[in-house]
């Protein structure tokens, strides 16, 4: 893990200085991540530079992953695009795999000592608080998707599903006002994600590695390229991206790249992903680029013209921050958190469907400096917001307040920064 001086040279002395007291104050703190998955995905994505960030701070933090049937995995697939607002309905039969695969799980003593908090990531995990809870061992709810609190009223076999199991922690963290489960009887806080500027994925690239990364993947790094980088789901919709490109391409020259990973707990990922090959094989300019290293998707974002994130649902978009942070102008739906991170017109783009895109990324594509100007600007939002050393210390902050103090008012709403204040779904 580099030295916290080096991430000092990103960030500023003083959110260092900021970590460092927080740190020092917890030290010896026992925490444990529990998810679902431990590659693919804006979840593992964290976790994997969070959990030895932190215990190179003297936070003791560990990461377990939970085991799962493939036809558990559905059922969380189906949980997810219910509690995103998809139509349909959690049967009996759901219920009793998953509750199944809780139960095994506890069996397996994935929890073999005791920690003083447990964050528990998304739905996947989300019964083990009540399976496990024990003493006074404090469990928080993390959840990272694009949740709706009308939608999933108006589902009362999974409100009463999903409550039951999250009234058992001790409070849920939220990405945004707007994702708050607000009848909860548990206090409730609101942390963004972030991404870590120094890992593979994020540090930067010369122009002789990026070159030579896309060369592997018989990339012409002279046609303007755009880009989605994204999990294969329909959720992102890269099948409406194929769209944009095709109506792009009739009137400048470009090509596009799709790069995504499956992740263990998605089974739809696959399938997905085949269909995108299927339908593209007749394009060259149409990369579908599966697994890729984390060097190769850092050189992708920083040789693309414009990226799209065309997310139907999303409950943060890493890579929209990600591409941010390489100074590349997004251009994205509104959906979820990446109305936090893009102000439109300034730090990127928001677009309300395909042919608003195809005018926003025609302009992009021909005026260069509108590119460059924007994508300062993006950059400079990102290392102000979304960054793992600035983020990580509310975290840290939650963890402690709910070790320490207990009894918290159940309806509370806690926002350690203003400019996430209560908000609706708008932009």
């Amino acid at each position: 893990m580099p030295p916290l001086k080096e991430y000092a040279k990103i960030v500023g002395e003083e959110p260092i200085k900021k970590l460092e007291e927080v740190s020092e104050r917890l030290s010896g703190m026992k925490m444990l991540e529990l998810s679902s998955t431990p590659l693919g995905g804006g979840v593992a994505e964290m976790l994997h530079s969070s959990v030895p960030f932190l215990n190179s701070i003297g936070i003791d933090d560990e990461w377990k992953v939970i085991k799962g049937s493939k036809e558990f995995f559905e059922v969380t697939k189906t949980m997810h695009h219910l509690l995103q607002g998809k139509k349909g309905k959690l049967t009996a039969e759901d219920e009793k795999i998953y509750f199944s695969a809780i139960k095994e799980n506890v069996a397996l003593d994935i929890i073999d000592y005791e920690p003083d908090v447990v964050f528990v990531h998304d739905p996947q995990p989300l019964a083990l608080a009540r399976e496990l809870k024990r003493g006074d061992v404090r469990w928080i709810w993390r959840c990272h998707i694009d949740i709706d609190e009308v939608a999933l009223r108006r589902n009362p076999r999974l409100w009463d599903f999903i409550t039951y199991w999250a009234e058992a922690f001790d409070a849920a963290i939220f990405t945004a006002a707007y994702f708050v489960i607000s009848q909860w009887p548990l206090p409730k806080f609101i942390i963004p994600p972030f991404i870590d500027p120094l890992s593979e994925k994020n540090r930067e690239m010369s122009e002789d590695e990026i070159q030579k990364e896309l060369e592997k993947e018989d990339i012409d790094t002279e046609k303007p390229i755009l880009s989605q980088i994204s999990r294969f789901d329909h959720w992102k919709d890269p099948e409406g991206v194929v769209s944009i490109y095709k109506k792009v391409k009739e009137k400048e020259e470009c090509q596009l790249i799709l790069a995504g990973s499956f992740a263990s707990d998605d089974p739809e990922g696959e399938r997905v992903y085949k269909e995108l090959k299927e339908t593209t094989r007749d394009d060259k300019n149409i990369h579908i680029l599966c697994e890729c290293p984390d060097s190769c998707i850092n050189a992708i974002q920083r040789a693309s013209s414009v990226i799209l994130q065309n997310s139907k649902k999303e409950g943060f978009g890493l890579t929209v921050t990600e591409a941010m942070w390489k100074g590349k102008p997004v251009v994205a739906r509104p959906a979820g958190g990446i109305a936090l991170q893009i102000r439109d017109g300034h730090t990127g783009f928001l677009v309300n469907g395909e042919e608003e895109a195809v005018k926003r990324i025609l302009h992009l594509l021909r005026d260069p400096k509108k590119r460059d100007v924007v994508g300062k600007r993006a950059r400079r939002y990102v290392k102000g917001h979304f960054l793992l050393p600035v983020r990580i210390v509310d975290y840290l902050l939650a963890a402690d307040f709910i070790n320490r103090t207990k009894e918290i008012p159940e309806e509370s709403i806690i926002s350690f920064h203003p400019w996430f204040k209560i908000s609706k779904r708008v932009w």
